[in-house]
Order: structure tokens, then sequence, then C-alpha cells
């Protein structure tokens, strides 16, 4: 019945929001002015245009991988990774870590154990 689902994030500026995404994490965007479109490998997140920053409430997302500590030695050579973002194993039977976007939204990258 369900083939995919995938998260929306507000952003406040969506070029801005491309350009972090494609440079710092690898994915590709698409635009669309007030909406965004970034895919990485079978990864897909859909950004949204918040035009007062007053009213943005900060998302998360999970992104589920099969190689985390690949994909974290990755992103912690790139000095993305939250304060307290390191890897760790998580009560839920996930091994995780998290990055903050350039909108501060949360993403969750975690592996099942």
């Amino acid at each position: 019945m369900f083939s995919k689902a995938v998260p929306l994030l507000p952003a406040q500026n969506i070029r801005a929001s491309i350009d972090f995404y494609e440079a710092r994490l690898g994915f590709r965007g698409l635009n669309f002015g007030n909406y965004a479109i970034l895919t990485l490998n079978n990864a897909e997140i859909h950004l949204y245009l918040v035009t007062d920053p007053l009213t943005q409430k900060p998302a998360s997302c999970l992104l589920l991988v099969n190689d985390i500590e690949d994909v974290y030695t990755h992103f912690s050579t790139r000095g993305l990774l939250q304060k307290n973002g390191m890897l760790k194993d998580s009560r839920l039977g996930m091994r995780e870590f998290f990055i903050t976007d350039n909108n501060n939204n949360l993403l969750r990258f975690a592996q099942r154990k």
C-alpha cells in the first residue's frame, strides 16, 4: 500500500538550504522557488519555505543507514556533528548520531542493531 515516507522540513531560505545540503551533506537539490526536493541515494528530504522566522519551529527527521560508522566518520570529518551528536547506542536498539542543518532542523542518522 505505502511505497515511501518523506520528511518535510521548514527552511527560511530555499537556495541557502539547498547549498547546505549539497555542499555539506552530499545531497542533490531541486529548487521550486518556495519548495525543494533533496535526494541522496535512496534518501529524500523535502523543504518548504517559511517566510516568517518567528513562526518557524525546527523539525526533525530520522534517516536510516546501513553503515552508520562510515556515515558518522564522513560527517564528523566535516565538522557537522551537533554538540552532543556523538555516535552512541540508543535505548531503542539503534546506533545513532545527530546533525543540525542550517535551519536548526535535527537530522538523526541511525542504524538498527
